[in-house]
């Protein structure tokens, strides 16, 4: 019995697809080839209906457009981040050694010209040092 489903399934897949979004998915590819050469939408669903693909333009731009929506969040789900990738990361940035403003430092540390750091302390603004005096 199980054979027999393979088998089934098999010559189901063999077949050309019933649904216009699935025929469209599997010729994406080449629409996007047509595009990128320079056809507009319209010319290629011109030349699809003159090979057989009946259906009206807004209909096609429906069908391509589906395509490339499952295609881009195909290739989204992929490049997902694991649980263990994200624990690792938060491990990481708790470590005593991680200094978040390190770029900001070395970029104010680098920058040409004068740069004025004031003091907050009127002896060493005034005299250039600090006094001790009483208070």
């Amino acid at each position: 019995m199980m054979e027999d489903v393979k088998r089934a399934l098999l010559e189901l897949r063999r077949q050309e697809p019933t649904c216009k979004t699935v025929l469209v998915k599997q010729v994406l590819p080449d629409i996007e080839e047509a595009i990128a050469a320079g056809f507009t939408l319209k010319v290629i669903w011109e030349r699809c209906r003159q090979a057989g693909f009946e259906t009206s333009y807004k209909d096609f731009c429906t069908y391509v457009n589906r395509a490339r929506r499952d295609t881009r969040r195909s290739a989204a789900t992929s490049g997902r981040k694991t649980d263990a990738n994200i624990s690792v990361n938060v491990n990481r940035t708790e470590s005593p050694n991680f200094d978040p403003l390190a770029n900001i430092r070395r970029v104010e540390a680098e920058r040409p010209g004068f740069h004025w750091r004031g003091t907050q302390d009127l002896d060493v603004l005034v005299h250039g040092e600090k006094k001790n005096r009483p208070r």
